[in-house]
């Protein structure tokens, strides 16, 4: 049935996609964040779903007559340049076995092509909505119907990803918390009230998910995200008041288990063997960067095994935080965290590119959010919305490697549409906030 169903999904995600090449593109980034041929089990599994989707939008694009004027701006080449540098990170990479840095660079260079297809086929508000409700529907949607389990199993469901890049519950908690923002701009634009209902509970079972992935690092990122969510309401006498009276209950009748998980966040330096060993990936990361400051040693590179027998015995008075040494069995880790993700792969040249991206993009979210337009407020409150999922981002994406992440470029992608409507206006028609 599955099978069936995603083949009927292929034949008219083909055919929307070839009339309007934006359909493509909220085709192709509901596939890329879904996997949708993971939750087959038959034939359509070896189907190439995003391939397909994408030959054709390109296809349509190229035979669109009514093609939008492509414009070039800096945040677009700063992420260019982000993906030129990678590449030299690449052909400089240091593993063992190079060739797993190439498949990686090719990964990146995909989302990339994600990126500059959602800049050269989106504009209106229609075709920006259209990619915003695939988004959730692939993320948020999921959420919630692992939060229905979660609150079923009185706690009992641990929540996790299907496929995929979100198959670990803590990537799977950077991507709901970088998504709420998203489904709260959908319940501020959208006039249906079954719709509206039905983005409330989207909204609340999100939040359940995040702690049903018992990931502290996203517990963590969804309380720094309602204290920014909460600054930027207009009704905060409100939302404290209900907070004041929920939380208390909602931590009461929380499971036994989350609650001595969340507990360890303070002794997680000490006493948590899972933690100690991010901190020995970090202190790897760093290494590699000093000794190689300019390219780094290319994708994955804590994860390569020369590289972490050759910094392993440095590692424990290395940096601020004492470690014990490292043991000879334990394997290679990732990052987990996306700045040290960055700075392993790409040096410190990459960090800092990287670094100027987001905080490009949030700067622009917050410009662009200030502008006092009547025409487009839903570039005002989605960019707002934006600003709210970089926080996200760059809080929960200390404890996970998600530097590379198709999410993140889009919302890149859509910043830089919503501040070139923004331009287009006209300089003389903008008033903003005195803030």
């Amino acid at each position: 049935m599955r099978d069936l169903l995603l083949v009927a999904f292929l034949l008219i995600a083909i055919y929307y996609s070839f009339k309007r090449p934006y359909v493509g593109a909220a085709a192709w980034i509901w596939i890329a964040l879904m996997a949708p041929a993971e939750w087959a089990f038959g034939f359509s599994q070896s189907f190439r779903l995003n391939l397909t989707i994408v030959i054709v939008s390109l296809l349509a694009w190229i035979i669109n007559k009514n093609k939008y004027k492509y414009s070039f701006s800096g945040m677009q080449f700063l992420v260019l340049l982000f993906c030129f540098w990678m590449l030299i990170s690449t052909i400089f990479n240091l593993r063992i076995n190079s060739e797993l840095a190439w498949d990686k660079f090719i990964e990146f260079a995909k989302v990339i092509a994600l990126f500059l297809f959602i800049i050269m086929t989106i504009r209106t508000k229609k075709e920006v909505d259209t990619l915003i409700w695939s988004i959730v529907l692939a993320i948020s949607a999921y959420a919630a119907m692992e939060g229905v389990k979660f609150i079923l199993s009185g706690g009992g469901h641990r929540i996790v990803g299907r496929s995929g890049i979100l198959a670990d519950r803590n990537d799977l908690a950077v991507a709901i918390n970088m998504c709420l923002p998203l489904v709260l701009y959908l319940l501020g634009t959208t006039k249906n009230k079954n719709l509206r209902l039905g983005l409330i509970l989207i909204a609340v079972l999100n939040v359940v998910a995040v702690m049903g992935t018992y990931s502290r690092g996203g517990f963590i990122g969804l309380s720094i995200l309602a204290i920014a969510i909460w600054i930027k309401s207009e009704r905060k006498v409100l939302f404290l008041m209900l907070a004041l009276i929920s939380l208390p209950v909602l931590y009461a009748n929380a499971p036994a288990e989350w609650k001595e998980r969340q507990s360890t966040i303070e002794t997680a330096a000490t006493e948590d063997g899972s933690f100690i060993g991010r901190i020995w990936a970090w202190k790897i990361a760093t290494l590699i960067a000093l000794d190689n400051p300019v390219t780094g040693g290319g994708f994955k590179a804590t994860t390569d095994s020369l590289l972490w027998r050759t910094y392993a015995p440095i590692t424990p008075d290395f940096g601020p935080v004492y470690t014990p040494p490292i043991p000879d069995h334990v394997r290679p880790k990732a990052a987990h965290n996306i700045y040290f993700q960055v700075l392993a792969s790409s040096g410190f040249v990459g960090l800092i590119i990287f670094l100027f991206i987001l905080a490009g993009t949030y700067l622009q979210s917050l410009h662009c959010s200030n502008a006092k337009i009547r025409e487009l407020t839903w570039v005002s409150e989605l960019s707002r919305a934006i600003s709210l999922a970089i926080i996200g981002y760059g809080i929960t994406g200390l404890n996970v490697s998600l530097a590379y992440f198709e999410l993140l470029y889009a919302l890149i992608a859509i910043q830089i549409i919503l501040k070139s409507r923004i331009t287009s206006f006209g300089k003389n028609n903008v008033e903003f906030k005195n803030s």
